[in-house]
């Protein structure tokens, strides 16, 4: 059962807005005069993203993710999503590292929304199953760097680092990864930059006692 999907988000401008103002003493270094001018740096960031999803739907666990077999041995939704490869160029183009910081804050901020709508997918899908869908996993984040990630981001459970870095390279051709674009460099890194893969279990959903 495998979705291939390029789709949109929602900006959640005003949030992020919110969010980024927290950050006054880097703003101010980025060499932003006003929120005028960080809305419309929200606005420019927004328009460089095209994301896009591959996710696959493992009901008996026949991927061979670890030779122990100890990678969630039951069912499960394998994921990669991207924000696309523009971001990288768009990054490279900022005058000054405290204005990449900012921006790469408000990327991590589209990442999670961009996570967050597939998580949703995948848990409709768990209910029409008569199952339901646990809290993810992540196998691979895009390094965070100076940036202020999403706190989703940074307190989420991940896979030890040792398993990930085991199966992550056999669990992208099992999502044809290729498709939305997505695939790993030499040094373990994913492309594009701001790209996530992650696990999200299903078990099947309790059924509820008569009264």
């Amino acid at each position: 059962m495998r979705k291939i999907k390029r789709f949109k988000i929602t900006s959640r401008s005003r949030e992020i807005l919110n969010r980024l103002m927290r950050e006054l003493p880097l703003l101010r270094r980025a060499g932003f005069q006003n929120q005028q001018e960080v809305s419309a740096f929200i606005t420019e960031i927004f328009k460089q993203i095209d994301p896009g999803v591959v996710y696959e739907f493992n009901q008996d666990a026949h991927w061979e993710l670890d030779d122990k077999s100890i990678i969630h041995k039951e069912m499960f939704s394998a994921c990669a999503v991207t924000l696309g490869d523009k971001l990288t160029s768009y990054l490279s183009t900022l005058s000054n590292d405290d204005k990449r910081t900012a921006a790469v804050t408000v990327i991590l901020e589209f990442l999670k929304t961009a996570i967050l709508f597939v998580n949703d997918l995948i848990k409709e899908q768990a209910e029409k199953e008569e199952c339901e869908a646990l809290e993810l996993q992540f196998v691979y984040l895009p390094p965070f760097g100076a940036a202020g990630a999403p706190k989703m981001l940074r307190e989420a459970a991940r896979l030890e680092k040792t398993l990930a870095d085991k199966a992550l390279p056999m669990i992208l051709p099992h999502l044809n990864a290729q498709k939305i674009d997505v695939s790993q460099a030499q040094d373990g890194t994913l492309l594009p930059v701001y790209t996530a893969v992650f696990f999200v279990p299903w078990q099947k959903a309790k059924k509820k006692g008569k009264r």
